[in-house]
């Protein structure tokens, strides 16, 4: 039997399919307004806008879908109270009249806590570019904490708040915008359902309401997922390259309930963290502020790395902005540079290129996994000893290189040959300054894939062509990548009959590294032959590291990790004898003194900075930075250590014991305790590195760009 059109069944099904979309349409609403911001930053492909609509409207089901249940929840509540407040029977409540009221209402009250939470979040997108992320929660607790701990934060927090309401106008032009475009999205929404999409649904009810009834549950159960298998993940990992697009397509409630999470966790105790309280943090910031500026001024209580930055009367500074390509080689370890096996040079290339380049034969990586290496590296800080920051900290504030390089005026991007979510690597670099990332999505279909992504080959194809693309616009550029050939389990073409000889090695890195070397000339002097590194300057280095524990002793299996190589080579039209001297440094370096390095080199380095690296430009000319030193954190050992000039100490976490070493790693001594006269006073820097380094990680007070920003 059919029912009639105001039985509760089909009245419901209205009230659902209308508050669902309805939903969507509110979020809809606030990306079309912000769209317009995302335009006066980038123009994009027509490609790229559609990929940013329609995976923004995947995210907006999701969370329409979650409202909607909410909404159904409260209703259910609310129902039986007002049931068992009159004293009515409960039987029928669920679809009697109470309910249908009840669940309007909730619908409506959830509805205006959506349309508040996208005010918000066109707020703080017009202020940072960003969706409400980690930075906006930890604002908001640090505002109305009242904790002793948080009384500076407090009073930094207030008179923020104070200085963005006291702009009022502006912040009142652009609410008032936001909502006469969500009026006007409600009103059209009204109109398109009562004249078309409820005489569609009256004649689907009259027809089969039992069909009808089965294909609104299946589309909202779809909506739920984003129809899409990963769900909200498959929205994070959405293959969009450029940063100010992918962040368009985030949904922002998704991205807030991330965050608030995120901020939540960052207030616990950092127990996942071994080792820590071995020294007072305030001990352990006085040395930590010695060892990296000695006499300067830390003058922000927040944040308490952050200083001026005082340029090097020695350092090198270019004549103008030059091009700066950064090259990770998967685990690129310097041990093996030089090496002949088997009768064949395994790095004929990266031997040359020693002679051609400023080397550092001391040079270590700050951590042993890419993402750790690519965080000192860009961030010029250290690791976290536990989980990777790049993975678990993504949303904190921090000062990197892309970002500032961005503000001088370059064009960032990024090319690797695996998935663009890498280390969560797209939102992290999103979040920092990148333009674009170029990921194994963007490759052509017939691109030499192997192993774990595409080619080394493969890769430096794509770089070409982009770095020709860049080159011809004439604007300064930044270019990253990440090989990928040196990563276990080593699969590479064998198209080379040197490499094919090398594969008989019980060690396949042998073969791996030679591949990689050959297709490292290849690019490096295709390019030199088409003039398309004019104006450049490259830095190749590894990411860390071998993985693999090799060596000829357990502590060198240990400080293996560590030993990655760094060649920076510049072009003949930035050379002179005031600039640079290829040859071999023995200063102590490592990866936090890259962006330090690369920005000095380009007259952009910041006013002020949390920086924990150097700058290294003085040694591409005079031996100088004698007294550098390297903080060193592995996750696989539990260990850190401190190198310098007089070698190297390596304390373990978990068994309590102290090696030191020479910076050749042939020649070591175990001791057994901290206050040995010989090692106490390094001991005690080492721990006043770790110390300060991870507890300021975690509690996001590295750096702000809301209250240091101006300052830059």
């Amino acid at each position: 039997m059919t029912p009639p059109l105001d039985h509760p069944f089909t009245s419901f099904r209205r009230t659902l399919l209308f508050w669902w979309l309805l939903f969507v349409v509110l979020q809809q609403a606030e990306r079309l307004f912000l769209l317009r911001d995302a335009l006066a930053v980038e123009t994009p492909s027509a490609g790229v806008l559609a990929r940013t609509l329609v995976t923004g409207l995947r995210g907006d089901f999701i969370t329409a879908t979650i409202a909607l249940a909410l909404a159904a929840i409260l209703a259910g509540v609310g129902g039986l109270l007002a049931a068992l407040a009159k004293r009515r029977e409960l039987k029928g409540v669920l679809l009697g009249p109470i309910y249908r009221r009840t669940f309007m209402a909730s619908n409506v009250a959830v509805g205006t806590l959506l349309l508040v939470l996208l005010t918000v979040d066109m707020g703080y997108y017009t202020h940072d570019r960003q969706h409400l992320n980690f930075v906006f929660f930890e604002y908001m607790g640090d505002l109305f904490s009242r904790s002793s701990e948080a009384a500076t934060s407090n009073t930094q927090a207030v008179r923020q708040t104070g200085a963005e309401l006291g702009q009022s106008g502006k912040w009142a032009v652009r609410v008032a915008e936001l909502l006469a475009l969500q009026v006007a999205a409600i009103w059209l929404w009204w109109l398109a359902f009562t004249r078309a999409v409820t005489p569609i649904l009256s004649r689907l009810s009259l027809e089969s309401p039992m069909r009808s009834n089965v294909a609104l549950t299946l589309c909202i159960v779809a909506g739920a997922t984003g129809f899409h298998p990963q769900g909200p993940y498959g929205i994070r990992i959405a293959e969009i390259g450029s940063a100010t697009y992918y962040t368009l397509a985030q949904n922002p409630v998704l991205f807030a309930g991330e965050a608030l999470r995120a901020a939540l966790v960052s207030r616990e105790k950092l127990g996942e963290v071994k080792g820590l309280d071995r020294l007072p943090i305030d001990e352990a910031l006085r040395v930590t502020r010695e060892m990296i500026a000695p006499g300067q001024a830390f003058p922000h209580a927040r944040y308490p790395l952050v200083r001026a930055i005082a340029r090097s009367e020695r350092g090198v500074r270019l004549a103008r902005p030059a091009n700066v390509v950064v090259i990770f080689v998967e685990g690129l370890d310097r041990r093996y540079l030089g090496r002949t096996v088997r009768g064949i040079r395994v790095t004929p290339f990266l031997d040359r290129l020693k002679h051609e380049s400023v080397y550092f034969e001391h040079f270590f990586a700050n951590g042993v996994q890419t993402s750790r290496g690519l965080f000192a590296s860009f961030c010029s800080y250290y690791p976290r000893q536990g989980a990777s920051a790049m993975k678990t900290r993504y949303a904190h504030d921090y000062l990197c290189l892309p970002s500032l390089l961005r503000r001088g005026g370059y064009r960032t991007e990024m090319v690797i040959s695996q998935h663009r979510d890498l280390n969560r690597l797209q939102l992290f670099m999103a979040q920092n300054g990148l333009h674009q990332l170029f990921a194994e999505s963007d490759f052509a279909p017939d691109a030499e894939r192997m192993g774990l992504g595409f080619s080394d080959g493969a890769l430096f194809d794509f770089i070409r062509a982009r770095i020709e693309a860049l080159q011809a616009a004439g604007q300064p550029f930044f270019m990253a990548t990440l090989t990928l050939g040196t990563h276990h389990p080593f699969t590479v073409p064998q198209t080379h009959p040197e490499v094919r000889a090398l594969w008989e090695e019980p060690d396949r890195y042998m073969a791996a590294l030679r591949y990689t070397d050959i297709e490292l000339e290849r690019f490096f002097t295709g390019l030199l032959k088409d003039q398309l590194l004019r104006n450049t300057v490259v830095f190749l280095l590894g990411d860390h590291g071998r993985h693999e524990a090799v060596g000829r002793s357990e502590l060198e299996k240990q400080a293996g990790h560590f030993t990655a190589p760094l060649f920076i080579w510049m072009d003949d039209s930035l050379r002179s004898p005031d600039r640079y001297r290829p040859r071999t440094v023995s200063a102590v370096a490592s990866q936090v003194d890259l962006a330090p390095t690369i920005l000095a080199l380009n007259g952009l380095t910041p006013a002020v900075a949390p920086f924990l690296g150097r700058d290294l430009s003085c040694v591409l000319v005079i031996d100088c930075l004698a007294e550098n030193f390297a903080f060193l954190s592995s996750v696989y050992d539990d260990m850190i250590g401190l190198a310098d000039r007089e070698g190297i100490l390596f304390y373990s976490l978990r068994t309590e014991t102290l090696i030191s070493t020479d910076l050749a790693l042939e020649q070591y001594e175990t001791r057994r305790t901290a206050d040995d006269p010989a090692i106490a006073a390094k001991y005690r820097r080492l721990m006043g590195l770790y110390e300060s380094a991870n507890r300021l990680l975690d509690q996001n007070r590295i750096w702000s760009w809301t209250e240091l920003g101006d300052q830059l």
